[in-house]
Formats: structure tokens, C-alpha cells, sequence
């Protein structure tokens, strides 16, 4: 790519902020704190979607469901994280069954960043981070559930 990609991070305030953190590239970030602003900012369609776990009390699911059945946003990658610790404590059961909402609902990514941090440190973290950004954003048609 020419330019860096535009990424819609659909997240809490926090989320947003420890999301860009981990990502040490280029990408253009474009944060969305609600499902309403996320809308409207998906509108030139982004080149990926990252949505937090904590988005919007919970919504995450809504803006993929809401992506998914939108002609012009349905081949657009969405790929789901936990960014920050919260109410929402990702247990082995847990963090599972939202790999597999996330793909039963058509996103092609679920990350427990936080995990891979504590698993591999800070800077493999954001280097494996990193990746699949950027495959997502140059590969739509990237399934890395």
C-alpha cells in the first residue's frame, strides 16, 4: 500500500489509547466511542475494523452484526480485541466462545492482547500485532479467527 490504511478502533477511550500503544506502525487510527459514531465513520468504508470487547457497553457484536448486513461494509475485515482489563476477566471458557461469536457473526479476528503481552512480552505482542493488521487491512478476504 501506497498510504497507510485507514482503521476504524471502535473501543472505549482506554481501549483506544492501549490499542494505538501496541501498534507501532503507520496505520491511520480513527477512534469511535459509540455504535452511532462508529456508523457514520464507516462511511468511506475503512480498510479494517478493530472493536474492543468494552465498546460501547457491550456492543461489539451490534457493530458486526450492523457491518455484516450492509452491502458496501460486509467484505470490510472486522477483527475483535481486549485491549484493557475491565469488568469482562477472559477466562479459557470465556475467551473461546467470543472466538467463536466473532466468526459465527463473520469477523475474521478475535485478540486477547492483554494475553499476549502477559504470554510474550510487550514488544512480541505488538510485533504479532502488528502482522495481522496489516494483513487484514491488505487481505479482505483474511480469515485469522
Amino acid at each position: 500500500m501506497s498510504s497507510a490504511p485507514s482503521i476504524l478502533v471502535a473501543d472505549t477511550p482506554e481501549g483506544v489509547a492501549a490499542f494505538r500503544r501496541a501498534l507501532p506502525t503507520s496505520a491511520s487510527l480513527v477512534p469511535a466511542h459509540s455504535v452511532e459514531e462508529a456508523r457514520k465513520l464507516l462511511h468511506p468504508p475503512p480498510a479494517l475494523v478493530v472493536c474492543g470487547c468494552h465498546f460501547d457497553e457491550g456492543r461489539m457484536y451490534d457493530l458486526l452484526r450492523h457491518m455484516k448486513a450492509t452491502p458496501e461494509l460486509e467484505r470490510v475485515p472486522f477483527m475483535a480485541v481486549r485491549c484493557i482489563e475491565g469488568d469482562l476477566a477472559l477466562d479459557d471458557a470465556l475467551f473461546e466462545s467470543v472466538k467463536i461469536a466473532v466468526r459465527a457473526l463473520g469477523g475474521n479476528a478475535f485478540v486477547d492482547l492483554l494475553r499476549w503481552q502477559r504470554k510474550h512480552g510487550d514488544a512480541e505482542a505488538a510485533h504479532r500485532l502488528t502482522l495481522l493488521v496489516q494483513k487484514l487491512a491488505q487481505d479482505p478476504a483474511a480469515d485469522s479467527v
